[in-house]
């Protein structure tokens, strides 16, 4: 083992600015806190190629004089704490003296800053921590930081950069939760020479969530101030039902800091206990202002934690703050007739609508829908100009969506009545399973040479299927059933999913992480049956959706595969995505207590027993069975 010796200053600089600077957004962050705690009404960020080759941060702060300027670069340099009694009182967000430092040991920094009432401002230039240029120079007041080349003196580093988008993207998420914290500051993004948003600074917070989070989660905010002992809590929450199925909208910021805080989720989450399904998560832009010496924000090295000197009491108030603006501001969502618009079909389009939509042998008393005469005489009227239909796409019986969805789920080379007398080494869509594991299971009453087939004798509650095979009578769940079947459909299929393209595209507003991943993984959206066009980020425009998840919302589809994605799932034939392929199936299957015909019914017993599919993708049994021997020991026939 080598003797003990110090590290070269050059060597150590770059080891310490690799802990605070990691990528070109952590560099930004450090940055243009220093500009909001230098006083700025106005702060422009503008990026190119990600900020691998230049960022460029100019604020209208207080500026730095000329004596100041090259000892704002030294490592530990700062004018916010003086003592070690000013840790605990340090309401800034940069204290540390790490940032520049940082910045400057592993990039080519340029700084021009003047001072209010100064006649001429500085121009100071350092590379990789060494001067190369101080300088007066004519400059508006303020501070502009253009930092070139990042890691250049790195190689390693570079080698884990990802790629452009990526790294903007990270940058737009990071100036977002500044913007959002402090709506008073306009700021102003600009990547690759095109603004990507600009906020107003007037103060308001609503106009900061408009511009940055988007229009849904604007119009489903509802505020909350609460005083809770010696805590605030202000800013907004999102209705129950505009909720999403990850915690990508959450946003928690202690004294104007953006933080990453277990204790505030999970209180947010028992808040809205009973009031938002189950696996679904409520938006939020809430600030929590406590004293000082409450918490502790030297805790981690980024400061995206802090400490808290009492959780639980943090805990109580985010509770109450949230359920309280639940309780005033929570109503039942209002229908507007705006929102009624009617999509409008011209004669050409109407002609190639099959004029049986509906079937025409229903019984008097059944709730299905049926084609109104009124429509059949205009389809065949050849004078008709046109004719109002629902905007939403067309809707067939559920008759022929299930007779659809079940004849898809059958290989197009075997017969669908034959299907009923499937061999037993039919093993289609379960090639990890062994051969066993497909063998009839037949009752100790029958023979064994005898493959008995179902037939269905009745339904109970518009939800069970009473049928008898061979000796034995046997419930099924229909909606149980449908589901694992269409699961098992959709999960094994190998081509891309078939979709269905809306009549009016639908316009999402993502966090950027989603707007990412989704950008760098089109096959899993083009496999799941989506089509998605990149507006520009982190906007995104759906304009398909797959054509089994007809009810589900395209939004529901979009921020599930993208919670998939981030959290690492990839494409591995019949693991991909199980948990959407879960709610896809479950919301196309047929419902409990819905009018299915017979026919229908005798259909998906045919398949649940010639798969012998046994449990619904959620683990709860599709059949139960009840044999022969049981029945006549129920009345005494037998002992």
């Amino acid at each position: 083992m080598s003797s003990i010796h110090v590290l070269d200053k050059s060597v150590y600089e770059l080891i310490a600015a690799g802990e605070v600077i990691d990528r070109p957004s952590s560099a930004i962050k450090e940055m243009v806190e220093n500009s909001i705690d230098a006083g700025a009404t106005n702060i422009v960020v503008e990026i190119k190629n990600g900020g691998k080759v230049y960022i460029r941060i100019t604020d209208n702060g207080c500026g730095i004089s000329r004596e100041d300027l090259p000892l704002a670069f030294v490592r530990h340099a700062t004018s916010k704490i003086e003592s070690k009694d000013d840790l605990s009182e340090i309401m800034t967000l940069g204290f540390r003296g790490e940032a520049l430092a940082s910045v400057c040991a592993v990039a080519k920094v340029e700084v021009m800053s003047k001072v209010k009432g100064e006649q001429l401002g500085c121009r100071y230039v350092i590379e990789g921590s060494v001067e190369t240029a101080l300088e007066p120079v004519g400059c508006p007041d303020g501070t502009t930081i253009i930092v070139r080349d990042l890691f250049y003196n790195i190689p390693a580093r570079q080698k884990f950069m990802k790629k452009d988008v990526t790294e903007a993207n990270n940058i737009a998420a990071v100036i977002q939760k500044l913007a959002l914290s402090h709506p008073e500051i306009s700021f102003k993004f600009i990547r690759d020479n095109k603004v990507e948003f600009v906020t107003s600074g007037d103060g308001k917070l609503l106009s900061c969530i408009y511009t940055l989070l988007g229009r849904d989660f604007y119009e489903s905010c509802i505020p909350v101030d609460y005083q809770y002992q010696s805590i605030k809590v202000t800013g907004y929450i999102t209705k129950p039902l505009s909720a999403k199925i990850n915690r990508m909208s959450q946003n928690f910021f202690v004294n104007s800091r953006y933080i990453k805080t277990s204790t505030c989720a999970f209180a947010l989450d028992e808040a809205y206990k009973d009031r938002i399904m189950v696996g679904k998560f409520p938006g939020c832009v809430l600030n929590i202002t406590v004293n000082s010496d409450f918490i502790d924000v030297n805790y981690h090295p980024t400061k995206l934690e802090v400490k808290f000197a009492d959780e639980s009491l943090i805990y109580s108030a985010i509770i109450f703050a949230v359920k309280n603006a639940l309780m005033i501001s929570d109503s039942p969502e209002e229908i507007k007739s705006d929102n009624l618009k009617s999509f409008r079909f011209s004669k050409e389009d109407i002609k190639y609508i099959p004029t049986t939509l509906y079937s025409a042998d229903r019984d008097k008393d059944s709730e299905q829908l049926t084609l109104n005469s009124s429509l059949s005489d205009s389809l065949k009227d050849d004078t008709a100009d046109e004719i109002k239909i629902p905007k939403k796409r067309v809707i067939v019986t559920l008759q022929e969506s299930v007779q659809d969805c079940l004849r898809d789920y059958v290989p197009t080379n075997v017969d669908v009545e034959s299907s009923k007398d499937k061999s037993n080494n039919q093993s289609s869509g379960f090639k990890y399973l062994n051969q066993k594991s497909f063998e009839k299971k037949l009752s100790a009453d029958e023979p064994d040479d005898v493959v008995p087939e179902i037939t269905v004798i009745g339904e109970v509650f518009k939800t069970y299927i009473i049928a008898q095979c061979g000796l034995d009578i046997i419930l099924i769940d229909k909606h149980a059933a449908h589901e694992r079947l269409i699961y098992e459909r959709i999960r094994n299929q190998i081509q891309d999913m078939d979709m269905q393209y809306l009549v009016s595209p639908a316009h999402l507003t993502l966090s950027y992480e989603a707007y990412d991943v989704l950008l760098n993984n089109p096959q899993a959206v083009k496999h799941l049956g989506l089509e998605i066009k990149f507006l520009y980020e982190p906007v995104v425009s759906v304009t398909a959706v797959p054509l089994i998840a007809d009810n589900i919302s395209p939004e529901d589809i979009v921020f599930r595969l993208a919670d998939c994605l981030l959290q690492g799932k990839k494409n591995e034939g019949m693991e991909l995505f199980d948990d959407l392929y879960h709610s896809i199936a479950c919301k196309a299957a047929i419902k409990a207590n819905s009018d299915t015909d017979k026919i229908e019914l005798q259909r998906l017993c045919d398949l649940v027993t010639a798969d012998d599919l046994r449990y619904c993708p959620h683990g709860r049994p599709i059949l139960v069975k009840l044999t022969k021997r049981e029945i006549e020991k129920m009345f005494r026939r037998i002992v």
